[in-house]
């Protein structure tokens, strides 16, 4: 680290005496003045930071700084300098959950310097929606950080929606508890004592509700050479501390000039105002692609659940049939152009699966024809998403990965899913190797006009604003839990948007209409009472009914939105499908007017293309009825709304594919109520 000139030195020791009276105004309030943030220096020169909204302090004073092999920049320091700064612009999204985001904050950045002249500069950025915080190191060569010391020491036992802590896996059950309830007896609830970290910790985002209803999201933007961060639990303090992911001692190893990622809070006084925050977006940095017109959101099918449901297999040698044939991928193609599906996922394509140990990517199994799939859909208006399985062979995958980019590139497959399922050999998954690996990964992908969905990945932070080509990510348990395991609980899909949605675009892959695919299931009994089958310890199934599946597509985000069942099974029925065929992916405006965390929730999104919106709600094993006020709509304008919704009879666990579509008009004015059963929901097409 570059050490200041003796001058600077001397300069900064004998104004310490006074560094806290420098800036006497330490407090950063919002633009809208609902959220303030004090910095300071406590007596042992330790900086600390407060948060309140309304008001009520949220965040009591917590600790911040840095720790390189070089110096502590925990304790110890003087304030050099700081200076203000104000923001309101606007900018474009290429997709996304709202056409136009405001970009207003006002910003205060403090300089620091210890004993000897090492500096550590902290910036605070203050919107509507929260505050992002991070740490600048100066100089020239590179710095080893050991540790980072950001503390939230919450200001009461407020109610916590949170997953086990872990460098390696977010696939783990949430948990709802009181902060003081995360314990590694609960960790174990969660995780199923799979990979989890050896003390009270969670992984972000995370979030809070506190008694006077404000919620709060803790998580991190800008994930750029640096370890993602867990949050380590200290019960005594109520206080969350970072724990950046790393095999060794040295967290990240950077060069000099180098800013953390930014530590973000998001702040509301109701559910929604998580969703529609737009807090981590604006805090990385614009698009850094010239041309953004190759980059299309849409719905996809793919050959893929079949395999999650043994009918195939992804090895060719299997027992089963082999999925990945031309003659079955050219059937998938087909469904998705009478359908208006964008692309068809391919998985089990390729050499490597079964008995192998390394996957190869631009060696097709001889019974995939990739350049006549590709020409097939080309002709249908289909995009061929191709997949690449790693199983967590990192290394194999590095020495590949420019050659397997650069064969998409020239077959003319336009989008790349990869996957790193298990535990990689002297890495993980959050640290700072991996970070960069996946991020390697994009901008190689960019420069081929190649889409990324990524799976078992790094937690989104929103790199998706400076390389939109990173359409989707995974990182939470998906549908495909439901396929071989006891499957998510009830409160799983509306504690979602609340939780890992807000950190990006979520791969969940909806749209299971055969909700009820089990083999001891009678295929001509789909539709009976399944209560006593929903307790055999061998039942598998999806735990919503028909029409939950279909509010997803609204209630859960991401640009691209997968068809996940069989086609089979989308026939059976037209009027449901009609939905998925019509809803969008891209939206011009997004709002939560009702909810509850864990719950229930009632999204309403606008077409960025069209005068069409679109309602979604889904509810956990609890039947409530809503009343959905339709103010979104424009005034003096009359809409037909078109409702899919469950039947009386509906319910997860007894008749859960029984649905009504019926139709009304509806007008700016007009109220409606309407029930959603035990683990059900409803969606609205509106137009004008």
């Amino acid at each position: 680290m570059r050490i200041l000139n003796s001058l600077s030195i001397i300069l900064a020791l004998l104004l310490s005496g006074c560094a806290q009276g420098l800036d006497s105004d330490t407090t950063l309030t919002s633009p809208d003045g609902r959220i303030t943030v004090t910095l300071d220096l406590n007596h042992s020169g330790e900086p600390c930071y407060t948060l309140a909204f309304d008001g009520e302090t949220i965040v009591n004073e917590s600790r911040l700084g840095l720790v390189t092999t070089d110096a502590d920049l925990t304790y110890g320091l003087s304030l050099v300098s700081s200076e203000r700064s104000a923001h309101n612009s606007s900018w474009e999204t290429v997709w996304g959950q709202q056409a136009v985001i405001e970009d207003n904050y006002n910003a205060l950045t403090a300089h620091y310097i210890n004993g000897v002249g090492e500096g550590l500069s902290i910036e605070l950025r203050l919107y509507n929606d929260g505050l992002g915080l991070r740490y600048t190191l100066d100089g020239e060569g590179s710095a080893m950080i050991t540790d980072e010391r950001t503390e939230f020491v919450l200001a009461g036992d407020y109610e916590t929606h949170w997953i086990a802590g872990s460098y390696d896996d977010d696939e783990f059950a949430y948990m709802h508890t009181p902060l003081s309830g995360i314990t590694l007896e609960n960790m174990n609830h969660s995780s199923a004592g799979d990979r989890k970290l050896p003390y009270p910790s969670v992984n972000t985002p995370v979030t809070m509700v506190t008694e006077d209803g404000v919620h709060i999201a803790i998580h991190e933007a800008a994930l750029w050479h640096y370890a993602a961060m867990s949050l380590r639990y200290d019960a005594q303090r109520n206080v969350f501390t970072s724990d950046l992911a790393a095999v060794g001692d040295v967290k990240s190893l950077v060069t000099l000039p180098f800013s953390t990622p930014w530590r973000t809070i998001i702040v509301g006084d109701r559910a929604g105002s998580l969703v529609e925050s737009t807090l981590v977006l604006n805090l990385n940095e614009p698009c850094r692609l010239d041309d953004t017109s190759w980059i299309k959101p849409m719905k996809y099918v793919g050959v893929w659940w079949e395999m999650h449901l043994k009918l195939s297999t992804w090895d060719m040698d299997g027992a089963a049939q082999h999925c990945a044939t031309t003659e079955n991928v050219k059937r998938y193609i087909d469904f998705a152009a009478e359908n208006g599906f964008g692309g068809v996922l391919v998985e089990g394509w390729n050499y490597g699966w079964g008995s192998s140990e390394r996957f190869d990517y631009s060696l097709p199994y001889p019974d995939f024809d990739i350049e006549e799939i590709v020409a097939y859909g080309k002709e249908r208006g289909v995009m061929l998403i191709g997949h690449h399985e790693t199983y967590a062979n990192v290394d194999n995958y590095e020495a590949q990965l420019e050659d397997a980019y650069d064969y998409y590139e020239a077959c003319g497959v336009g989008s790349v899913k990869t996957g790193y399922v298990g535990v990689i050999r002297d890495r993980l998954h959050n640290s700072r190797e991996m970070v960069d690996h996946y991020n390697w990964s994009v901008v190689e992908a960019a420069e081929r006009h190649l889409t990324v969905d990524i799976h078992e990945p790094v937690h989104p932070t929103g790199i998706c604003r400076t390389y939109p080509n990173l359409v989707s990510a995974e990182g939470m348990r998906g549908q495909e839990w439901q396929a071989w395991n006891r499957g998510n609980s009830i409160d799983h899909n509306p504690t979602l948007p609340f939780t890992r949605n807000l950190a990006g675009a979520m791969d969940f892959t909806p749209g299971i209409f055969d909700v009820r695919y089990h083999n001891t299931v009678n295929s001509a009994a789909k539709n009976e009472d399944y209560a006593v089958l929903a307790n055999h310890e061998y039942e598998y199934f999806v735990n919503s009914t028909l029409a939950h599946q279909l509010a997803l597509y609204v209630v859960f985000y991401s640009p691209i939105q997968m068809a996940a069942d069989l086609p089979d099974n989308y026939r059976e029925h037209p009027k449901a499908l009609e939905f998925i065929r019509n809803v969008p992916v891209d939206w011009a405006f997004t709002r939560v007017p009702e909810a509850k965390v864990g719950d229930y929730c009632v999204t309403v999104r606008k077409d960025r293309n069209s005068d069409n919106w679109y309602v979604g709600a889904i509810t956990d094993d609890e039947a409530r009825d809503v009343t959905l006020a339709f103010d979104f709509l424009d005034a003096d304008t009359i809409y037909t709304a078109t409702i899919y919704r469950d039947g009386n009879r509906a319910g997860w666990n007894s008749y859960p594919v029984d649905y009504v579509v019926e139709e009304c008009t509806v007008t700016s004015v007009d109220t409606l109520k309407l029930h959603m059963a035990s683990g059900g929901g409803f969606a609205i097409e509106l137009r004008k």
